[in-house]
């Protein structure tokens, strides 16, 4: 049988083998034969198993962690303490166990004989997720119940641990049984262990609850990390990942009663319930990864479906449905060893890169199987058989992890990539774009430069009528007095005083017609060059240009001056401008028959701007066409105009004065609003 002992029992136990080795002697010395000796073994074996049934603490030990304990199985539940104290154990295990599913209750029973100087002992039990788990102390007055398991909340409990813990207080030279009773759901699993006092407290103490605070915290930061990166790839792989690994730390929660910290009532179905949502979470996470729906889309069907089903096994095994765990882990082997085979399948075809993955199975599956197999009583309990599983599964996650930011940093160098080879094609297009839009830009100017062309020869005829309707007047009136000159010549009435004034007559008239010549040799000048000019004389001159057209139609005008800022511009742009606003209104005036015509030039500041309104009388601008007027080649005055004047008008104002003409309706007509800017202007 394996030795379980400690060192506290060797006494007793050479106590016990002396007095077989007598029996032996005694009785089979002279007649040795094969069944004697068969029952003499089996006598030896029952002593060993009684003596490890018991604990000796000396002052050499502060913990006893290797021991044996009686055990009996009560499988119809009605056994009481009393029962109990009068039966006869005949059956003994270690102080860790593996003893299977079962729905009965187990009991176990210690004898500590205290031969220390200590009286005060903890007695801890590893397993936090019996319902049941109480302790059974003499008394005088008969069996003191301690109650320790999930149904009692950790403020009710003695000491306030997770997992059961019981005070102990034997005397030195004394001896006392104790009497264990426990229930549970799950597998019936578990290890006692008896620390002084003193030890049980010790704050350096390591535990198994500050290894799973530890444990958790990881996780907990990879879930942040795989968040970030759902956030950034929003991708469905990274979201089941999140699920698996925020489940599992649930799970853990309960396989180490942490969550009962947190003033919640125990959850006895808690353990294995939240493992279906685990192995959910995983196998969703698995086929995402692997790509079924793209390379197996009939087992990608079948992987949905084994979601669904573990989530049913959550609501079975929360129900107490028999043998419901069994099933469970026998499916949940089956399903990770599908995958398994999937991804090995994958990555010999060259499918998709599945080597760390396979890693991760490699390592976490047979872990997690010894745990499966210790629940199932198929191999012993040990520490490394019952705690080998988180080791496994935190590998699991963080190679899962460094999957998903492998494939992260692929997709972000990519895209990388993917944005140099477009910076370079933009730059190349860019580079084309430009000379394009040069090449257009040149065109553009040729074409405004042949436009400004057409627009000057048709102002051009009109200006000459312009000058002849200004010489008309004043050659008639030459003609005039040279003819009457004549006359009084040929008569002999024509003296100094009347020839002199003739001549101031004739002379007065020439320089008239010579200022209209400057005026209108100056307008047709290209200069270009800006410098300093006053608005208001600027508006004078176009007035006096536009004066015998505006006369012969008998229009008057208004002019109001309420700024005398100088502008910094070519001067002839914007008289062509106010020349030709002025004749369009003269037009419109006239085409429609408007009883005395009235045109209206205000020039005002405003804004860190000089603005010139241009107005008329004439009715505004039709709705229907006011979109258009801009536009070049549009024209209302059907064969007669060039359609040229306001598309001239405005580019000249945009491009050379870097101000705007726009237009609005008042009451009476329209008002073209002429917007310079003063940020080149002098005083």
């Amino acid at each position: 049988m394996r030795n379980y002992g400690v060192k506290a029992n060797i006494l007793q136990r050479k106590i016990s083998f002396k007095l077989l080795l007598i029996y032996f002697i005694y009785h089979d010395l002279n007649s040795f034969k094969g069944i004697r000796v068969l029952r003499i073994i089996f006598l030896l074996f029952l002593s060993l198993s009684y003596s490890y049934a018991s604990i000796v603490i000396t002052d050499e030990q502060k913990r006893y962690t290797h021991f044996s304990l009686a055990y009996l199985y009560d499988e119809s539940n009605t056994l009481t303490i009393e029962n109990i104290a009068k039966t006869n154990f005949t059956h003994t295990i270690p102080n860790q166990f593996a003893l299977g599913y079962k729905d009965g209750t187990a009991w176990f029973k210690l004898i500590i004989t205290n031969q220390s100087k200590n009286s005060d002992f903890i007695l801890y039990f590893t397993e936090p997720f019996w319902s049941d788990f109480d302790l059974f102390e003499p008394t005088n007055q008969g069996w003191k119940q301690h109650q320790n398991g999930l149904i009692n909340p950790l403020k009710k409990r003695e000491i306030e641990d997770n997992s059961p813990a019981f005070f102990l207080n034997i005397k030195y030279g004394e001896s006392k049984t104790y009497f264990i009773k426990g229930r549970t759901i799950n597998s019936h699993i578990g290890a006692f262990k008896l620390y002084t006092e003193h030890e049980f407290f010790r704050p350096s103490r390591f535990t198994l609850n500050t290894f799973y605070l530890f444990y958790s915290g990881v996780l907990f930061i990879i879930i942040l990390l795989n968040i970030f990166l759902y956030f950034e790839m929003k991708e469905r792989l990274y979201g089941y990942y999140i699920g698996y690994v925020s489940s599992f730390i649930v799970f853990i929660s309960m396989f180490s009663g942490s969550y009962l910290s947190f003033g919640l009532n125990g959850w006895p179905e808690g353990l294995h319930t939240l493992g279906t949502p685990v192995m959910a979470f995983m196998t969703l996470f698995s086929s995402e990864f692997l790509q079924l729906k793209k390379y197996l889309p009939k087992l990608h069907a079948v992987i949905k479906i084994s979601a669904v089903i573990l989530i049913v096994f959550a609501i079975l095994i929360n129900e107490h449905v028999p043998h419901i765990n069994l099933i469970f882990n026998i499916f949940s082997i089956f399903l990770l060893g599908l995958l398994f085979g999937v991804a090995i399948w994958m990555w010999l075809r060259g499918l998709i890169q599945t080597r760390y993955y396979l890693v991760a199975l490699i390592i976490y599956m047979p872990l997690m199987g010894l745990m499966v197999l210790t629940f199932n009583t198929l191999i012993p309990n040990c520490d490394f058989t019952r705690y080998s599983f988180l080791f496994g599964s935190l590998v699991e996650i963080i190679l899962f992890s460094l999957i998903l930011a492998k494939r992260f940093h692929k997709a972000k160098y990519g895209e990388i990539c993917l944005q140099k080879k477009l910076l370079i094609e933009k730059r190349k297009n860019l580079a084309t774009l430009n000379n394009e839009i040069k090449k257009q830009s040149q065109e553009i100017k040729e074409k405004n430069a042949l436009l400004f062309h057409q627009s000057r020869n048709a102002a051009m005829g009109e200006m000459i009528s312009m000058i002849a309707h200004q010489w008309r007047q004043p050659l008639n009136t030459l003609g005039i007095i040279n003819q009457d000159l004549y006359f009084k010549y040929k008569m002999g009435l024509c003296d100094e005083s009347y020839f002199k004034k003739s001549h101031e007559q004739f002379d007065e008239h020439l320089q008239y017609m010579s200022s209209t010549i400057d005026d209108f040799r100056n307008y047709y000048k290209d200069g270009k060059a800006k410098q300093p000019e006053d608005i208001e004389q600027i508006v004078v001159l176009a007035l006096r240009m536009s004066e015998v057209f505006l006369n012969c139609a008998r229009i008057k005008t208004e002019m109001i001056v309420l700024t005398h800022q100088k502008v910094s511009l070519a001067k002839n742009g914007l008289l062509h401008v106010l020349i030709n606003l002025i004749k369009n209104a003269h037009d419109v005036i006239l085409e429609r028959n408007i009883q005395h015509g009235h045109i209206k030039l205000i020039i005002k500041e405003l804004s860190q701007s000089i603005v010139i309104h241009i107005c008329d009388n004439a009715g505004g601008i039709p709705d229907e066409i006011a979109p258009k007027i801009f536009e070049p080649y549009f024209s209302t005055k059907s064969d007669e105009g060039t359609g040229l004047g306001l598309y001239m008008s405005k580019s000249i104002i945009e491009d050379h004065c870097h101000g705007t003409l726009s237009f609005y309706n008042s009451d009476v007509g329209v008002c073209f609003t002429i917007t310079l800017p003063l940020n080149l202007a002098t005083s």
